[in-house]
């Protein structure tokens, strides 16, 4: 498949998916720009890491301004602190080139990642009445 190909295939991706499924390509962005800042950072290349941590950056802004927080409570609450402490902890990794901490922002990321990618599959249970 060509690099227009793999474009045109991830566009039709994001324009007919859910909106649990855009959350996961999200955060499916997130990660591959996190792992491209780790491979920049061991590099040396500074360039690389600015532009991978700005678009890591980016998703998870987008995930923060998508928690709707009148209608999620606490759980809101808590993506709402999940993704200031992530933005909080990748601009640290951009002055100190730490990969320890950015292998923990990685963690956190996967596994939010992971606990929407299941929510995207489960089918839809319709409200059953009380008997």
């Amino acid at each position: 498949m060509s690099y227009s190909q793999a474009n045109l295939y991830r566009e039709r991706e994001v324009l007919t998916a859910s909106p649990e499924k855009l959350v996961v390509i999200t955060f499916d962005h997130v990660l591959v720009n996190l792992r491209r800042a780790r491979v920049a950072i061991e590099a040396g290349n500074i360039e690389r890491r600015v532009q991978a941590l700005t678009k890591a950056r980016e998703g998870v802004m987008e995930l923060l301004t998508s928690v709707d927080i009148e209608r999620g409570g606490p759980v809101a609450q808590n993506l709402l602190a999940l993704y200031s402490f992530a933005v909080r902890e990748m601009f640290e990794v951009g002055r100190t080139k730490d990969v320890a901490k950015l292998d923990g922002i990685v963690t956190v990321i996967g596994n939010l990642r992971e606990a929407f990618a299941t929510i995207a599959v489960e089918p839809k249970v319709a409200a059953v009445p009380a008997a």
